[in-house]
């Protein structure tokens, strides 16, 4: 409620873009690609600040525990007094987005990023044990994932929905997925969609800034200082070897999911495909 209060009477501009998806399906990856695009490749800025301050998440005060909420700054606040353009993080479903983008009083450019089903499960999975304290079994978690329980934001398949099914015209939808295959091939979408347009050299350095490699070596990019005080707190990892950036592969969900689960999973991505004609 507090989301929707607070996200609805939100002031959008145009020049705004929105990095949109269902966590765990290649936000930061995405986020980090346009905000370089944005931003006339700096990478230098880019290794100094922390991506979380570059590209604000729009909603994160409200998703918080009531006794962390008093030690972070309202990120919606800040975002009224930030220079266009804006480069905005969100995991809110399509329908929650502001007022004026559902209106259409305001057109910002949407980048919704999303990833298959039981991959991303997975790193749901680890990410709970991470930063929520979750001490289950993979199997309970999955059905929790499957049956739309698996936290805020869920569930995903629906999550998914909304974005395609919105009919919004200025919108680029990404797969995870396609960005391992070719990510070259993503970049200069994204490039083109952003009207930000490069020089090939400049987008090969930008391909190797992107590289899995240099996001597990770089603070600013793998979370690492917030990691470090979520696993202190809640984790039910050890301390050592777990990190926001964990493997950054294709098809890791057949070291965990049971024959069984992996068919309701795809009896579900054929619904949504039913429904909006993306194939997971």
């Amino acid at each position: 409620a507090v989301v929707s209060t607070q996200s609805t009477g939100f002031e959008v501009r145009d020049d705004d873009i929105w990095v949109c998806s269902f966590p765990k399906t290649g936000t930061t990856w995405t986020q980090e690609m346009v905000w370089c695009l944005m931003n006339r490749m700096d990478f230098d800025i880019s290794k100094k600040i922390d991506l979380d301050e570059r590209s604000l998440f729009f909603e994160f005060k409200a998703i918080l525990k009531e006794s962390a909420a008093e030690f972070h700054d309202d990120k919606m606040d800040r975002l009224t007094v930030l220079p266009s353009p804006r480069i905005i993080k969100t995991h809110l479903p399509f329908t929650m987005l502001p007022d004026q983008i559902l209106s259409g009083a305001k057109k910002p450019k949407l980048v919704y990023i999303t990833r298959n089903s039981r991959d991303t499960c997975v790193s749901m999975f680890h990410h709970w044990k991470l930063l929520e304290g979750y001490t289950g079994t993979f199997d309970l978690w999955s059905e929790i994932f499957y049956n739309g329980l698996s936290g805020y934001y869920s569930p995903f398949f629906k999550h998914v929905e909304t974005y395609y099914n919105s009919n919004y015209q200025n919108i680029l939808f990404l797969k995870y997925e396609d960005m391992k295959t070719d990510l070259k091939k993503v970049v200069l979408k994204v490039s083109s969609f952003i009207e930000k347009e490069y020089p090939e050299d400049d987008i090969d350095c930008l391909l190797d800034h992107l590289s899995f490699k240099n996001f597990l070596n770089t603070p600013a990019l793998n979370k690492s200082k917030r990691i470090k005080v979520a696993v202190a707190n809640n984790s039910s990892h050890p301390v050592e070897g777990v990190g926001f950036v964990r493997k950054g592969i294709v098809g890791d969900w057949v070291n965990y999911f049971t024959p069984g689960m992996s068919a309701k999973f795809l009896e579900k991505e054929e619904e949504l495909f039913q429904s909006t004609g993306l194939r997971l």
